[in-house]
């Protein structure tokens, strides 16, 4: 199996995702969109996964590939059935490709969440095994306002109404970051800003509350994240026709 990897900052990276498919005997690669590289050709990939980022998903002044990578996603997705998994930002490009609205929270959801399944998440392979309400790592302040046509909400949280979605038969998307590992809040509050950022969240002391979730969580993020990849590429496996639903 041969993966591409959309990633939008290096300090948002794939995380233990990478571990997973070292692990797995899974080829990745990485296309590193805000260093400038080229958007990937898909033919020798089994499947796609876009992470999340720091930018909105509309600053197209900003951030200019954020269009043509949307327009590559709406092709794997809709053209060519590749499954795909978006995170957070991905997810959110996915829901755009396809015809749904984004919007912004009313207020950012930040911090180690509950995210509860629906009874289509309950029933949809790829929360298989993974229980009904889990703990989801968060920092986003944009949702989906509108889901494409056809897609399916399979999880909410308090603060966001879809926390993952089935936006075709091969292509998932969740707000939550599966990605997590024990760097993972440290390298996002590397960057000049962000702790500041996270501060008018979470009080003078948010990194280390974000640091105490984060660990005190760590083992079951990664665990539920283990599930849940492990579904996705079991399911990437199969023939398009065997996930059709």
């Amino acid at each position: 199996m041969r993966i591409s990897v959309l990633q939008h900052a290096g300090f948002e990276h794939a995380g233990i995702l990478r571990d997973f498919m070292r692990d797995d005997g899974i080829v990745f690669d990485v296309t590193a969109l805000d260093e400038g590289d080229a958007l990937p050709k898909l033919d020798k990939y089994d499947a796609l996964i876009v992470l999340g980022g720091p930018m909105a998903p509309l600053d197209y002044d900003s951030h200019p590939w954020l269009a043509s990578e949307t327009e590559l996603v709406r092709q794997a997705v809709a053209e060519r059935a590749l499954p795909t998994l978006g995170i957070c930002l991905g997810h959110q490009l996915i829901a755009q490709a396809l015809g749904g609205s984004l919007s912004l929270l009313e207020k950012t959801e930040v911090g180690v969440v509950d995210i509860t399944l629906n009874e289509a998440g309950k029933r949809d392979p790829l929360f298989a095994g993974l229980e009904a309400t889990s703990p989801g790592l968060q920092w986003h302040d944009w949702q989906i306002g509108e889901l494409p046509p056809g897609a399916i909400p399979l999880a909410h949280s308090d603060g966001c109404a879809i926390q993952a979605m089935r936006a075709a038969p091969r292509a998932w998307g969740v707000q939550f970051h599966i990605e997590t590992c024990a760097s993972t809040v440290s390298e996002w509050l590397e960057p000049p800003g962000h702790e500041q950022e996270l501060q008018k969240h979470l009080g003078p002391d948010a990194h280390a509350i974000f640091e105490a979730q984060a660990a005190e969580n760590m083992a079951r993020l990664n665990s539920d994240a283990r599930r849940l990849f492990n579904n996705f590429t079991a399911l990437a496996r199969l023939p398009a026709e065997a996930v059709e639903g």
